[in-house]
């Protein structure tokens, strides 16, 4: 292997160099043959077990395409129809009005609520063991969605989930022994399966381990037994037999293929970049195909670009790198091109300052807590506090994650690799004529009860499994709250109630008792 070559990858990946830590596979083709193959870290840090080629790892929702080419199989073999209503194969799950197709959900365009927010609505925390009736009867509580189907575009793991329900019911085998049958062993995925329940054993599985930006690593493991939306576990080697189904179909028709790789267009005529399980957009000039998937602290990504034949696989297990960002630029590596610089342009930058900041609607729901100690500053994370590191630039790096804060005063700019999120100091007393009152509310399709009580000149929020956290205001007077990263949503008042709107599920109305 040239040994350039390989400097230049270990310096994207240099974290995953420093002795025992977590790290991952990567796997790059050319014109069908390897050009690059490298394993880094230990997938086991306990017993100091390295990553090999042979290491297995949960690939999140890289899975979604299996998915959807398990039902596709079943199109072929004449037990369905894409376009069919889901009611004709699991009515029994279905209160909402709209009718929603097979290829709405794998789209991403169904308006269905995504399954985790609503799980934890209903008490049930990440941690939990939980299952695929879990996942059943949070969906039969439904009776709306988020928006009407085909007028908008979010992604929704419930929708796989239901589509691996409906290959089981029309199969007659479970979801992971059809994919096994249908698709792993006519392509000799020998080590690859999609794991049907939390306490299967998997030899050669690298373990999931946090990485809190500090050089600390914490095991975080996944407890659920669920597929459809995630579950596949697998090696950058086996993975990439799928890019060879795609190039040239000999399992899968060229029409089943084509359905993958399509992007999806809503009424309004505009197209999205979500296809059949794959995603598509133009990088530096050439069209791209891609996935990546995060569960745990499992990170992955599976890239395309059919034009240059260069194919791209990088799995790991632990959240030091943002999969997507490091995939590209392997592949400019790969192609000879520049990569994307990590330098931006930072303008009226203030000292950093501690205080509580929360974003707004139409954002995504971010509740971030800032602390000083001696100092130093630090940002408040889940397994503990990031050092914030001041730069050159006026910007503070999150440890050394490739994350950064550039404060201006009551306002500040996250700056993630792939987008940035502006956030404003949070009110933490009532607004005068504040809207949102105490009392009990309930939320029939979660079955959730949430309590809002004044506690001083402010009010919290309380949920049965949850706890109580404070209720924080946005700019726009909306009310915020967090109870942990996973659970955090927007409060409205809305008439007869309270109106919670969370990153994936929305428009949760929970009525005044």
């Amino acid at each position: 292997m040239n040994q350039n070559l390989e400097e230049n990858v270990r310096q994207i990946l240099s974290r995953w160099t420093e002795g025992l830590c977590p790290g991952g596979q990567v796997l790059i083709r050319k014109g069908g043959e390897t050009f690059y193959e490298g394993c880094f870290g230990y997938g086991n840090l306990e017993n100091r077990i390295p990553i090999t080629p042979e290491s297995i790892f949960h690939i999140a929702s890289i899975s979604k395409q299996f998915t959807v080419l398990s039902v596709l199989l079943l199109q072929e073999d004449g037990l369905l129809s894409v376009d069919d209503d889901i009611r004709r194969y699991v009515g029994d799950l279905i209160r909402f009005e709209e009718p929603v197709t097979l290829r709405q959900m794998f789209n991403n365009v169904s308006g269905i609520r995504d399954q985790w927010e609503l799980l934890f609505m209903r008490g049930i925390k990440i941690n939990d063991s939980i299952d695929m009736e879990d996942v059943n009867e949070t969906i039969r509580l439904q009776k709306s969605l988020n928006f009407p189907p085909q007028e908008g575009y979010l992604y929704s793991n419930t929708g796989f989930h239901l589509l691996s329900v409906i290959v089981e019911r029309l199969s007659g085998m479970s979801f992971p022994q059809f994919v096994r049958e249908r698709i792993f062993k006519p392509l000799h995925m020998d080590n690859t399966l999609v794991r049907g329940s939390y306490s299967q054993i998997i030899p050669g599985l690298a373990y999931s381990y946090q990485d809190d930006g500090t050089g600390t690593y914490y095991y975080n493991p996944l407890n659920y037994s669920l597929y459809g939306p995630t579950s596949v576990n697998t090696c950058a080697r086996d993975l990439i037999k799928i890019l060879n189904e795609y190039r040239n179909p000999s399992l899968f028709s060229p029409e089943t293929v084509k359905t993958v790789l399509t992007a999806a267009v809503l009424k309004d005529g505009s197209e999205i970049e979500y296809c059949g399980g794959m995603m598509t957009h133009v990088w530096n000039g050439l069209k791209v195909y891609e996935h990546g998937g995060a569960d745990a602290a499992y990170r992955a990504q599976l890239l395309w670009i059919p034009e240059k034949e260069l194919e791209v696989v990088l799995l790991s297990n632990t959240t030091t790198y943002m999969a997507s960002v490091a995939a590209k630029k392997l592949a400019a590596l790969a192609l000879g091109l520049e990569p994307d610089s990590n330098a931006t342009d930072v303008q009226n930058a203030c000292p950093a300052c501690p205080g509580l900041f929360v974003t707004a609607l139409p954002d995504d729901p971010v509740v971030m807590e800032i602390t000083e100690q001696d100092g130093a500053f630090y940002m408040k994370r889940e397994y503990g506090p990031a050092p914030l590191i001041p730069q050159e630039n006026g910007s503070y790096r999150i440890g050394s994650l490739d994350e950064y804060l550039v404060f201006h005063g009551d306002t500040l700019e996250h700056r993630l690799p792939t987008r940035t999120a502006a956030l404003r100091r949070a009110q933490q007393t009532a607004p005068v004529d504040c809207p949102l009152r105490p009392g009990d509310y309930y939320q029939d399709e979660t079955l959730c009860m949430l309590k809002i009580s004044q506690e001083g000149e402010g009010l919290v929020i309380s949920h049965p499994r949850y706890g109580t956290t404070p209720l924080y205001f946005t700019a726009d007077q909306r009310g915020i709250f967090g109870f942990g990263p996973d659970f955090v949503m927007y409060v409205t008042p809305c008439q007869g109630g309270i109106s919670l709107d969370g990153y994936r599920a929305r428009h949760m109305v929970c009525r005044a008792l």
